[in-house]
């Protein structure tokens, strides 16, 4: 069903074709650590949709969860992770995540980012949702993402081996059998070839896809359905996540309100005034992320309302604007002092815990392909990620892929004769419109509460739509996005619909329970058709 190329017909010329030894597709905080673990006689391109600040590292809040406590450990940490996991995460990738958190936290220092420090010097640790001991480093309070994101741009930039690609769309992968060679891109209306011994996906996740998201507009799955369509495997494609606590405002309703302000004591309240949370998990507000968004939405269906409020002025003023001065400052910039008042959330899609199989070293399933961060299905959260695993996740693995690049560096790339057919837009489709669409039925119909009927409803417009697009001319970008953005669709809710239990971040209405017996599995999609696989298989 899903199979449109857009390699066809393309002349090769000189000033069209640039080779690479790596190319990275993606500046978040996976893709830059990865280009800037390469071995520097590497020549690298790396590949942005937008600018080198514009992904969710950028606005990630929270912070990187690291076992360094004194009353903490790796094994402590694996533990969370697994619970969070709701029995599927990979036990093996799992124990690669927690054992070298701390490694790539020390480079991370050696590179200049500034973590938080007490009076002492030390380290701050903050507390989120589901884990048992204090391990949340951060940087800049609730800024970390953008402080990150700051300071691995600027190194990227004085890299001499380095060549740095934005405003530039990633339209197909290049392969050879089931070998990726290279990419098709396209710049201010230019395409052009990039051939490459190694391809490493760093391209984020899906979360534009849905209406309610803290995720910003690039993230429309292109890595994902780029992958898809060269013939990778991709994996637990149903688990998406949803954060609990994001702005409900006329002037914001995708501004995250980070989980560590629970953490440091923030209680969620319904429009009645009444606390609610302990009613749904013993942890009350520092119950895993799933439950607190599920328990969430159920109130507001209770109280017939669109959101609650999350209250933190019990707390010291000068400690909130000091530990949240990006949270406090956004807020009084819409008239809310959250040291006063309390503020109106409402769960919003956040993060994928699915994405493009891959192994510990970020191989995928097409040689030469790699894959790290939130675009990777590692399998490393299970149904639930654990919170503020994400950012280390992408440390982790991106390191991991670089040492694998240095230690296996190829011989000479052949250059082969590629086609692209020139396409002309299709007036026809009113692409901005069905995006809306789309995202609209996403969000209602595959999000926090699934069930049978509206999930088919779903697949049928999703088939529809790209049973009418395969057979049309696209080049607008805006096309192929839309594109991209229903091949991904379709794997996130077909996968909703054959996984007939509810576990972690996936709840089936229909099916409450979860089921080990018949469901510790994991579901892959391909060209080829669904998988089902054993945990840890």
């Amino acid at each position: 069903m899903i199979y449109k190329r857009y390699l066809q017909n393309f002349d090769t010329k000189k000033d069209d074709v640039v080779i690479f030894d790596v190319v990275i597709i993606g500046t978040g905080i996976a893709g830059m650590y990865t280009a800037l673990n390469i071995d520097k006689r590497i020549k690298v391109a790396i590949i942005t949709k937008k600018t080198i600040q514009n992904s969710n590292t950028a606005i990630a809040q929270g912070g990187i969860a690291v076992p360094i406590g004194n009353d903490d450990s790796p094994d402590i940490h694996y533990m969370d992770t697994i619970k969070a996991g709701s029995g599927l995460c990979n036990s093996k990738m799992a124990k690669i995540l927690v054992s070298e958190a701390l490694i790539n936290i020390e480079m991370l220092i050696k590179m200049g980012v500034p973590f938080d420090l007490d009076d002492e010097n030390k380290i701050v640790l903050g507390q989120e949702g589901a884990h048992t001991k204090k391990r949340i480093l951060h940087a800049g309070g609730d800024a970390t993402g953008r402080i990150i994101s700051e300071h691995l741009g600027a190194k990227l930039k004085l890299a001499e081996n380095i060549t740095i690609f934005e405003n530039t769309f990633l339209v197909d992968i290049i392969t050879i059998g089931h070998a990726a060679v290279g990419v098709l891109l396209k710049q201010k209306g230019k395409k052009f070839i990039l051939f490459s011994k190694y391809i490493v996906l760093a391209s984020g996740g899906y979360g534009y896809i849905y209406k309610y998201t803290t995720n910003p507009e690039v993230t429309t799955g292109d890595g994902c359905a780029a992958a898809i369509r060269c013939g990778a495997k991709v994996v637990d494609m149903e688990f998406v996540q949803f954060h609990p606590t994001v702005l409900f405002h006329p002037m914001n309703n995708s501004f995250l309100i980070s989980e560590a302000v629970r953490g440091e004591g923030g209680i969620l309240y319904n429009s009645k005034g009444e606390r609610f949370m302990s009613n749904y998990h013993h942890l009350a507000e520092l119950a895993p992320r799933d439950i607190v968004a599920r328990s969430i939405f159920f109130e507001m269906q209770k109280t017939n309302s669109k959101n609650v409020f999350l209250d933190v002025t019990h707390l010291d003023k000068e400690f909130i604007k000091r530990r949240f001065p990006n949270i406090y400052s956004k807020c009084i910039k819409i008239g809310l002092d959250i040291t006063k008042e309390r503020i109106p959330v409402a769960p919003a899609q956040h993060y994928s815990m699915g994405g493009v199989l891959s192994d510990e070293n970020g191989k995928t399933t097409v040689e030469n392909l790699f894959v790290c961060g939130e675009a990777a299905g590692t399998m490393v959260h299970g149904a639930n990620r654990l919170a503020s695993n994400s950012l280390l996740e992408g440390l982790v693995f991106g390191r991991r892929i670089a040492q694998f690049i240095n230690n296996h560096q190829l011989g000479s790339l052949k250059i082969i004769s590629i086609g692209y057919k020139e396409e002309r837009g299709n007036d026809n489709l009113n692409i901005i419109s069905e995006a809306e669409l789309l995202r609209e039925k996403m969000s209602f119909q595959a999000g926090i509460i699934r069930i049978n009927g509206d999930l088919r409803n779903l697949l049928d417009f999703i088939i529809n739509r790209i049973d009418y697009l395969k057979n049309k001319k696209l080049q607008n970008l805006k096309e192929i996005e839309f594109y991209n953005m229903l091949t991904v669709g379709y794997t996130i809710v077909q996968a909703a619909l054959m996984r007939e239990e509810s576990r972690g971040s996936h709840y089936r209405y229909d099916f409450p329970q979860q089921d080990d017996i018949n469901w510790k599995k994991h579901l892959i999609f391909s060209l080829n058709g669904w998988e089902v696989i054993d945990k840890n298989a």
